[in-house]
């Protein structure tokens, strides 16, 4: 069925590119007409037959189902408890990573003298006297 599908869409493009070229170059409508419906059963000809020979080279699979991954073999299934305790170590790390460390405190008493810019703060300039 997508090989299908991209023939039909590759095939109205090249119609609508031909129409296009057509009507620019002030060709009669039943001639851009005729050319739009040749261009449009060409294109989705070749782009089928082309996506047909890939699929029977086995070069790539179209049409193929994906194939869900499974459990290795050596490895059991975990257990709820397992789970859990992974979620827990992964929440104790983030509450580590959330903590503030000494160096950001510093930080933030380097900066408690910052001040935002306002407009009484900012001196204003004159422009040049065009003398």
């Amino acid at each position: 069925m997508f090989k299908l599908g991209m023939s039909l869409v590759f095939a109205f493009i090249s119609a609508m590119v031909i129409a296009l070229a057509g009507l620019v170059s002030d060709v009669r409508l039943m001639t851009v007409l005729l050319r739009s419906l040749v261009g449009f059963l060409v294109a989705g000809a070749v782009v089928w037959l082309v996506a047909f020979v890939l699929e029977a080279k086995e070069l790539v699979g179209f049409d193929k189902n994906l194939e869900l991954m499974e459990n290795p073999e050596g490895e059991e299934p975990k257990s709820p408890e397992e789970y859990e305790a992974e979620d827990e170590a992964a929440a104790a790390e983030a509450a580590e990573a959330e903590a503030p460390s000494a160096e950001m405190q510093t930080s933030d008493e380097d900066n408690a003298d910052f001040q935002p810019l306002t407009s009484n703060n900012l001196k204003h300039m004159e422009a040049p006297s065009d003398n």
